[in-house]
């Protein structure tokens, strides 16, 4: 994942950085909720189906 900060002070991931799918889309959405690894808050984050990958 690349997450770059959406508002000051909140959680950057670069790039690469592994997450858990913790939602998945409600028609007629299309995203996926995502917990992204060493996130101190553990928000969820959006994505789109093409905008993340599985890990090896």
């Amino acid at each position: 994942m690349d997450a770059p900060a959406s508002w000051p002070g909140a959680f950057t991931a670069p790039a690469g950085t592994e997450g858990t799918v913790t939602g998945l889309p409600v028609p007629p959405g299309t995203s996926y909720g995502v917990t992204l690894d060493g996130d101190p808050d553990a928000f969820p984050a959006t994505y789109e189906p093409g905008e993340i990958a599985a890990a090896d």
